[in-house]
């Protein structure tokens, strides 16, 4: 079975290949949208169509008119043909990024579409009875979604992520202490939701008086209707393969063991998504339903402890992160959940509307729980462990299972304790350092380095440049990128963080920064802390950070830099850009803000014998900077550019580049070659590592 899985999984890898569209200019598509795949927000819709040929592509539409986008709403499964420029979604450019592409191709999603214009042109027409109940499922899931909007908020997103799988786009923002107290799984639905719609059925069924033949066989109609309606998940699709699986032995009087029932399960899902196992959601609900069949004899809190033990190495190998009180909260929580929580949403979701003081009720009460929740995620004891080698993951999970099986339990808990602080220490402790650029689109943001991690600096934070005046949605790049990367390194605490200038592309995302790391020393050129816009972008942040304003000649604490600019107090503008400048390893470095000509020219007037191997080109390699006779003094050895791709200001600029190959200084640039990194260690040389490897 293995094999035959394997040879699945290639060859879906290998449709990808042929089913994924050539990237296109405004091009023209006809799909067919469900109603339930067509979202609309403030000031966008997002969609996913299936074409005549069977490819799902994924699109956005962009628009200030809220109405236009509300008309574009859609009951019943329609026919829309969409204009736009059509491409492949986005890889990740980073180290330990998500990898937005192979997540979709795994979901059979090659291509995605920037739509230009949306023209409905009819209610799609089901060919046969399975198109016809698909169609019906998605219409009513997409009515319930619907009626739920109206729903107060908390009461909203309960309702919405436990019975429809529908997550809001403030979910996580709203309910972050449910992720990181480990708490998401209530949330995926899974054998704990079937579990109830089974009995509260059957219950229904048994009351009017039918036998358990037709209740059997109504549940096994009703079971593939939800899993639909629910939105299809992964952990859903195992709980309905074992809860068919048992009615139909009933049925027939096939006598199945667990373990048959998870394996059959395991078969099935595979077959309808052959990459299942590559993900957290997969690996987790198949991981634990295994685990499950080890803790029959077990109490509650030890089936607990051991379930927690078990799904350990997958979170740190895809979170990084562990709360210590993560056991303690699912036992509280849990029991609290399956017999309060949920059925009062339940009731509340489908009542609210008719008994307004109902939902207002039921709002008051899961607010109090969510504010609980953030209490209790407040409380120290997140550990940042960083992630493991692939293989010491495999080797927790078989050493847990082992431990569960109750054999050889000694020796296992100590094997099982020394490969964790091993590990950790591994993580922790790494004898290479380096100097890191992330990829972070339009924008700045470096990570530098000590071997050991005795200091950790980080050189501007990124952030997003906001055009529109509207509040910018979902997670920052910082979040998602430098942060994520520094947990994934075993790092928790940024000693120095160096902010060039107040600009958003360099600065924007400092909160998130100041929010998601201890941060020590907060470096700003002189005088920045006289500029109030930037005093209110950090100052919701500032704890235990000591806010250092430097001008020329000043150092940064534990580090080989120099601030070699400015020399005179500014407002933090592109001319007041922190010019820091030091030995890394056997190699001098340059990083340069956004300061424009005069001020490079000022430098080497201060500094004339200043040279450097390694230059961060000013200003994303704008012509305002890199000043072709400051170049040739500095007489740098490679040139390093980061720039966003198609970004509107056409960096890096021709006559840069032209200056640049005039002296032959070959260069890096994130646009081309993703994350830049040059890793060394104190006794050996050092060598340069790109993400993007093609190029």
């Amino acid at each position: 079975m293995l094999f035959i899985f394997s040879g699945l999984f290639w060859q879906t890898q290998q449709r990808a290949k042929m089913n994924t569209m050539p990237d296109q200019t405004g091009a023209s598509l006809q799909l067919t949208v469900h109603p339930d795949e067509l979202r609309v927000e403030e000031g966008r819709i997002q969609l996913s169509g299936h074409t005549d040929d069977g490819r799902t592509i994924q699109g956005q539409y962009f628009s200030d008119d809220q109405t236009q986008l509300e008309r574009l709403r859609i009951n019943q499964t329609t026919k829309m043909l969409i204009h736009g420029d059509i491409s492949r979604p986005q890889p990740a450019t980073n180290a330990n990024e998500f990898d937005f592409r192979q997540y979709q191709i795994d979901q059979g999603i090659f291509n995605t579409v920037k739509i230009d214009r949306i023209t409905p042109i009819g209610q799609a027409t089901a060919t046969n009875p399975f198109t016809w109940w698909l169609n019906a499922c998605h219409a009513l899931r997409a009515r319930l979604v619907q009626y739920t909007q109206t729903l107060p908020k908390t009461l909203r997103l309960y309702v919405q992520g436990l019975f429809l799988g529908w997550r809001a786009t403030d979910f996580y923002d709203s309910l972050s202490a449910v992720t990181d107290l480990g708490l998401i799984h209530l949330f995926s639905i899974s054998g704990f939701h079937i579990v109830w719609i089974v009995a509260t059925v059957s219950w229904f069924c048994r009351r009017l008086g039918f036998t358990q033949t037709p209740i059997s066989l109504f549940l096994l109609g009703l079971l593939p209707t939800y899993y639909v309606i629910a939105g299809s998940q992964v952990g859903l699709l195992r709980a309905v393969a074992v809860v068919i699986l048992g009615l139909l032995a009933e049925l027939l009087g096939w006598r199945l063991t667990g373990l048959t029932t998870w394996g059959i399960s395991l078969l099935l899902g595979l077959i309808v998504q052959p990459a299942l196992l590559m993900h957290l959601g997969g690996q987790l609900s198949f991981g634990l339903a295994f685990g499950l069949l080890f803790t029959k004899q077990f109490g509650v809190f030890k089936t607990t402890f051991m379930l927690n033990l078990l799904s350990l190495p997958l979170i740190l190998y895809h979170v990084y992160q562990w709360h210590v009180l993560t056991m303690f909260v699912n036992l509280l929580i849990l029991p609290l959940f399956s017999a309060c929580i949920f059925p009062l949403v339940l009731v509340a979701g489908i009542g609210g509307q008719m008994m307004p003081w109902l939902s207002n009720a039921t709002e008051w009460l899961l607010t109090l729980f969510t504010q609980g929740l953030n209490l209790i995620d407040a409380l120290p004891g997140m550990i940042v462990f960083g992630k493991p080698a692939a293989w010491v993951v495999g080797a927790l999970t078989i050493l847990t299972l082992v431990l569960m099986t109750q054999r050889f339990k000694r020796w296992v808990g100590i094997a099982l304790g020394v490969l964790y602080l091993a590990s950790f220490l591994v993580i922790h402790f790494p004898p290479s350092g380096e100097v890191t650029f992330f990829d972070i689109g339009q924008g700045d943001s470096f990570l530098v380095r000590s071997p050991y991690n005795r200091q950790v600096t980080m050189i501007d934070t990124g952030g997003r440049v906001n055009f529109s005046g509207k509040k910018l949605s979902g997670r920052s790049r910082a979040q998602r990128i430098s942060i994520n990367y520094l947990k994934s390194q075993g790092i928790s605490q940024i000693d120095n963080l160096c902010l060039s200038h107040q600009d958003a592309d360099h600065v924007g995302d400092v909160g998130d920064v100041l929010q998601g790391m201890h941060v020590k020393r907060l470096y700003i050129p002189l005088g920045m802390n006289g500029n109030p816009q930037f005093m209110k972008r950090i100052l919701p942040y500032i704890n235990k950070t000591q806010i250092i304003p430097v001008r020329a000649g000043q150092q940064i604490s534990g580090t080989p830099f120099t601030v070699v600019h400015p020399f005179k107090a500014g407002m933090g503008t592109n001319e007041d850009s922190m010019v820091l400048a030091g030995q890394i390893h056997s190699l001098h470095w340059m990083f340069t803000g956004d300061l424009d000509r005069a001020g490079e020219r000022e430098i080497l007037a201060h500094y004339p014998t200043l040279r450097t191997d390694m230059l961060k080109l000013g200003h994303h390699g704008s012509k305002t900077s890199s000043d072709p006779e400051v170049i040739r003094q500095l007489q740098p050895k490679i040139g390093i550019i980061s720039a966003g791709r198609n970004n509107r200001y056409g960096h890096p600029n021709q006559e840069t580049l032209a200056t640049l190959s005039a002296d032959h200084i070959p260069t890096f640039n994130t646009q081309v070659n993703g994350m830049i990194r040059y890793r060394y260690t104190n006794s050996g040389g050092g060598h340069w590592q790109t993400f993007l490897k093609e190029e």
